[in-house]
């Protein structure tokens, strides 16, 4: 999630300008161990939040004596809707507060917030309430996405520059190491010391990983003074004419996100169950929780292994909308596929899928809003997105109980089918959005900042045929625009 660099002209890699106008490199001793702290301050929050959907079987058969199946489904659908819900508003507020007031505070504050929502959820399944498990999700989700926002803002400071979705992927990478955990390690945690410890150990990592923020932030305030860097804040508070006035890349953008998103979230929730009852039916029921948590897992795992090479590749040569497009017509392959090939080719295919368009997506973003509204545009992106997952968790919950065994997933799937092709469809005109605008979005990142360093970027208006965003970027984005072409 990382804005281009300050602007008023190209800048070294690693490189700030200072408040008084002149260049400051950001050292090397200090940016990487801050990286490697923001990556462990995230990956307690990525665990926590996956476990009911690594350990979704499990739960099921310990209430099904107490509440019927479509009850359940139901009620695991809310545990992720209740996340989302508070983060379709609280992002913009937040990202606003961020652009206004900085991001230390906020990363402290939204650090407890996941660690007592956790322990809220955990009590909660330990009394048999419901009630209490959905108020703990929603406490976690008020921390849990802004967090990633705030967090966003502080590696800004430490990477602006030609590492943008580098170190994107390997903040993402590291992180989602929490995902690939979840997946292997609590069924078997739940298996031999039950459902309620695998909670517990959630709440732990979350207490951990809370314990890592407040490192982080120290080391940047301390070390961010020492090097006279400048904060991410502007003293220009966002107004509503601003948000009205995002140019179309940005709002394309953001429905590709929506859609995306809602394509593959929603379906990691239930993937451990429908696995269960569908590819591994005739396993008994202990190894077939164990399969589906090892099938999982690869998704992550290809998505931590395979971001920062490809964040570094994108920094490289561009290709962003290509990229977009390829995953959506991914996306929608492997759902078009699901039931005639393994759960792991599924799950890998998947992998592929959050690994480009994730790669892609947030420093794509970044090029189309000006710095000072930077929070601003990430918040509202993910308020959109998070809008997104509140509700299709809740329609999957309702499809699930039209149907029985698992004939019951039949229209689950159909939905992540059509939203796969609305992500064609959104990337298709995403690419001709940004080839009007002289191939922006496929840039190599140093020669995109280039050509935006000039000024902060002002929605954009329509351009004459043949002309660019900036004289000197359009022979290059034309030269970049042919290159993505044999690359994919």
């Amino acid at each position: 999630h990382h804005p281009p660099s300050a602007r008023g002209g190209a800048m070294r890699r690693g490189e700030r300008r200072r408040q008084d106008g002149a260049t400051q490199e950001a050292p090397l001793w200090a940016r990487w161990p801050i990286l490697w702290l923001t990556c462990g301050g995230l990956a307690g929050q990525f665990f926590a939040f996956d476990i009911p959907s690594a350990l979704n079987a499990q739960m099921r058969s310990v209430v099904l004596g107490q509440i019927s199946g479509p009850e359940y489904d139901q009620y695991f659908g809310l545990l992720y809707a209740v996340y989302s819900l508070p983060n379709a508003v609280l992002p913009v507020a937040l990202g606003v507060a961020v652009d206004r007031c900085g991001y230390r505070g906020l990363i402290i504050l939204l650090g407890v917030c996941v660690v007592v929502g956790q322990v809220i959820f955990t009590l909660g399944w330990r009394l048999s309430s419901w009630s209490a498990m959905l108020w703990g999700r929603a406490v976690f989700g008020v921390g849990g996405e802004t967090l990633q926002v705030a967090q966003t803002c502080l590696l800004v400071r430490w990477f602006e520059g030609r590492e943008i979705a580098l170190a994107l992927g390997l903040n993402m990478s590291i992180a989602r190491g929490g995902s690939v955990l979840t997946y292997v390690l609590s069924p078997l945690v739940a298996r031999h010391l039950g459902v309620t410890c695998a909670f517990w150990l959630g709440a732990a990592l979350c207490s951990a990983s809370f314990a890592v923020n407040v490192w982080s932030v120290h080391m940047d305030k301390c070390e961010g003074e020492a090097a006279r860097l400048a904060d991410v804040t502007s003293n220009t508070q966002a107004t509503w004419e601003d948000i009205v006035n995002m140019p179309r890349l940005y709002w394309l953008l953001t429905a590709l996100g929506v859609v995306l998103y809602s394509g593959i979230l929603p379906f990691n929730n239930i993937a451990s169950a429908y696995f269960v009852e569908t590819a591994f039916a005739a396993q008994p029921q202990a190894a077939a929780h164990q399969s589906a948590g090892t099938a999982l897992s690869i998704l992550f795992m290809v998505s931590a292994l395979g971001t920062p090479p490809f964040g570094g590749m994108v920094d490289m040569i561009g290709c962003r909308t290509h990229f977009l497009l390829l995953s959506s017509a991914l996306l929608t392959a492997t759902f078009l596929c699901i039931a005639r090939v393994p759960p792991v080719l599924t799950t890998f295919s998947l992998g592929c899928v959050y690994t480009a368009f994730a790669g892609a997506l947030w420093p794509a973003l970044a090029l189309t809003v000006p710095q000072r509204l930077l929070g601003t545009a990430y918040g509202l992106t993910v308020s959109l997105q998070n809008a997104g997952l509140a509700v299709v968790p809740i329609v999957v919950a309702w499809l699930q109980s039209r149907g029985e065994g698992a004939t019951r997933y039949q229209d689950v799937i159909s939905l992540f089918i059509a939203l796969g092709f609305a992500g064609i469809v959104l990337s298709v005109m995403l690419m001709h959005a940004s080839a009007t605008r002289g191939g922006i979005l496929d840039m190599p990142s140093g020669e995109a900042e280039q050509c935006i360093a000039n000024g902060e970027i002002q929605p954009l208006k329509k351009l004459p045929k043949g002309k660019s965003v900036c004289s000197e970027g359009a022979g290059r984005a034309a030269h970049h625009l042919e290159a993505c072409r044999p690359s994919l």
